[in-house]
Parts: C-alpha cells; sequence; structure tokens
C-alpha cells in the first residue's frame, strides 16, 4: 500500500518549475510502466490539457534509454503535428529525472474503451473512424514515417468522437526506401512481413505497408468485437497472421453488408506489395456516400416530404417497444444467433468474468481483456453474504 501511495506523489516542485509555473495537475488519467498521466489546467487560460510524465530514474541502469526514447517521440510528434486527427502535442518540459509532455485533453479516452462499453460499432460509426484513421495514416505516411503500433488503445477520441493518433513511441522516420527489420508492436496487429523478420534471416524488411495490415486489423474488431487472428496459443495466432487466415463466418458478420468486408480482405492481404493502398482505401465504396441531386424548391413535395419524415420518427420511436421476432427453435438450438441475445451475453460475460465468452472457430474477445482483473462484483457478492 505504502508503494501505491508513494507512486501517486507527484514529482518535487523543483523539478519542473516551468511546468507547475503554467499548468495545474489534477487527477490521475492513467499509468504506464515509468509514466503517468494527469489531467492539468492551463492557469492563464484555464483549459483544460493532459500531462504525461514519465520517470526517467525507472531507467534500467540509468543507461538513459528512456530520455532517449522519449525525445524520439517528441520529434516525430513535432515532424507530424498539423493534422485534425493527430495528438497535438502542446508542451514538453524537461529536468534531469522528469519528463513532461503536455497534450490536447481526449475526454472520450482509448478507442479501445469506446469499444468495451458499445461491444460493436455499426458500419455508419465504423465508416466514421475509419475513414479518420486511414487519413491520420496518410499525412503520417505522408512525412516518411511509420507508426508500427496502431490498435485501438493508442487511438484516442475528443469530445466529438473525432479520431486522434498517438503513443508514437515505435515510429520511426524512414530515409527514401529504408526497410525495417526490428520485431516491435502488438503481436495480434504485426503484419505478416514483420513477423518474417523475425523468422527468416534474409528477410527484405518492411516499411509504410504495416500501418495498413493494422488498419485491417482495427477495422475487422470495431465491427464484430473480436480480433480477427488471435488465439489462445500464439504460435497459432502467429501462423494465421502469416497465412492471413481469418473469416467472416461467425454470427456477427451476418448483419454486416459487403463493403466492408471486400476492405478488411483488401487491408488484410499477406503480399505487402498486393496490399492495398491508403489513398485507395479512402476511395472504396465503403466510404463512398450517394449524393442527392439538387432540384427545385416545391412547396408541396416538401410538405409532403415532410409528413414522411414525422412519420418515419414516429415509427423509429415506436421500435423500442416492439419486440424482435424470436423463433423458439432458435433460441433452443443456437440463441447466440440472435442478435439481442448475443448483445446481452457479450455485455454479462465481460461484466461477470472481465472478458468476453469464447466464440467459434478461435475467435475470442478475451484476447482483448486477458490481463484485466474483474473483482468488483465478487466483491459485492461477499460483502451482501456478510450482512
Amino acid at each position: 500500500m505504502a508503494k501505491e501511495e508513494e507512486y501517486d506523489k507527484l514529482p518535487d516542485k523543483d523539478a519542473a518549475k516551468e511546468f507547475y509555473a503554467k499548468y495545474e495537475p489534477k487527477e490521475i488519467l492513467g499509468r504506464g510502466i515509468s509514466s503517468t498521466v494527469r489531467r492539468c489546467i492551463e492557469k492563464e487560460t484555464g483549459k483544460e490539457f493532459a500531462a504525461k510524465i514519465i520517470d526517467l530514474s525507472s531507467d534500467g541502469v540509468n543507461d538513459g534509454s528512456n530520455l532517449e526514447s522519449t525525445k524520439q517521440e517528441v520529434d516525430i510528434l513535432r515532424h507530424v503535428a498539423g493534422h485534425p486527427y493527430i495528438i497535438e502535442l502542446q508542451d514538453v518540459f524537461e529536468s534531469s529525472t522528469f519528463i513532461f509532455l503536455v497534450f490536447e485533453l481526449c475526454k472520450n479516452g482509448e478507442l479501445f474503451d469506446y469499444l468495451t462499453t458499445v461491444v460493436t460499432l455499426s458500419e455508419k460509426k465504423t465508416r466514421y473512424i475509419m475513414r479518420q484513421v486511414l487519413e491520420g495514416v496518410e499525412h503520417i505516411h505522408s512525412r516518411n514515417v511509420v507508426h508500427r503500433d496502431l490498435k485501438p488503445e493508442n487511438i484516442l477520441l475528443d469530445d466529438n468522437l473525432n479520431v486522434k493518433i498517438t503513443d508514437f513511441g515505435f515510429a520511426k522516420l524512414l530515409n527514401g526506401e529504408e526497410r525495417l527489420h526490428d520485431l516491435c508492436g502488438t503481436p495480434g496487429y504485426l503484419a505478416p512481413e514483420t513477423l518474417r523478420c523475425n523468422m527468416i534471416e534474409d528477410a527484405p524488411g518492411y516499411s509504410f505497408e504495416v500501418d495498413i495490415w493494422a488498419c485491417g486489423v482495427i477495422m475487422y474488431t470495431l465491427l464484430v468485437g473480436c480480433p480477427p487472428f488471435w488465439h489462445r496459443k500464439q504460435m497459432v495466432m502467429l501462423r494465421n497472421i502469416m497465412e492471413g487466415k481469418f473469416s467472416f463466418s461467425s454470427p456477427e458478420w451476418a448483419d454486416i453488408s459487403e463493403p466492408p468486408k471486400d476492405l478488411i480482405r483488401k487491408l488484410l492481404v499477406v503480399d505487402p506489395k498486393q496490399r492495398i493502398s491508403i489513398k485507395d482505401a479512402l476511395k472504396h465504396p465503403f466510404f463512398q456516400t450517394v449524393k442527392l441531386q439538387q432540384r427545385e424548391f416545391n412547396a408541396k413535395r416538401k410538405f409532403q416530404w415532410a409528413i414522411l419524415v414525422i412519420r418515419a420518427m414516429i415509427r423509429i420511436q415506436r421500435l423500442r417497444y416492439t419486440p424482435e421476432p424470436l423463433s423458439l427453435d432458435t433460441a433452443r438450438s443456437d440463441p447466440y444467433r440472435l442478435k439481442l441475445i448475443r448483445k446481452i451475453v457479450d455485455g454479462c460475460a465481460f461484466r461477470v468474468y472481465g472478458h468476453w465468452v469464447k466464440k467459434g472457430e478461435g475467435q475470442n474477445r478475451a484476447a482483448l481483456f486477458e490481463n484485466t482483473q474483474k473483482t468488483e462484483l465478487k466483491h459485492i457478492y461477499v460483502t451482501n453474504l456478510s450482512r
């Protein structure tokens, strides 16, 4: 307990007088291995920001690796700055023991957390988020930077649920046709060519295409709530990635149209040379909207249209009171096929067990929560028994 209390303490104010003179730190928003993120308020304007306080003394043997990697991340953040879907770095303060990075505050948190709340996203919301993610990645690549760790945890959502790509700790600035060979990132989002570099001695390396692959994994996960390649045995998962082995056969895909499936197929192509480009992905039919032709104003037609809209709104409002048709035979034999029951099962499983129930064909939402402990319900149950 004493260690936790010590961890919550703010750094000595003598360490970064400039930071404390300009900002007032508030509650903790999150923690990393060697960092703490706090909400802070700019004293002069009253605006809210997020301050990432990095403890440099946590370096293994004071070799300065933490300081060096943080400086590289700051350089890249400044290099890709100026895009609406990239996190904005407001200020940087450095002392001998701490670095303070002040970012814009995204009150809706991580896309990961949003996904745990809603379980799955509709095609419309997926389109809205993935368009922004792809446009953000396109900007990053235009600045010759590859992110290498795109995942829902590294995508923040602002007040209007707009995307902010963050965490450039693994990002790399490439020179010309430079190829990378080091293994870094998150297992379930690694591209086949990245794994190949770790398995084959004379592998050709990888480049910007690894971010496109990660976008495909993210899009798949948003639509059905489970990653495409996850398996409880990591070697099986890695083999599935190397072979590009995934499917749309689970019950959730029955409600999803063909365009998003087609785009995912083109994003998750094993050969990076054959993988769709960011520009072509943004031109895909999934992102195209039908434009209405302009017509001359007609009062009668406008009035009739308004009546139809009102009728439609009334019917939509009544839908919540209209029960979904339920087949008893289906409910007995395969209840998970029914969307309503499926939502209830998924939501209850997470609240009770801290992860999602196992689904067929090796797909499991537990992949997203396997390190999360859920003890609140157990605590409440024990408390109630003792009364």
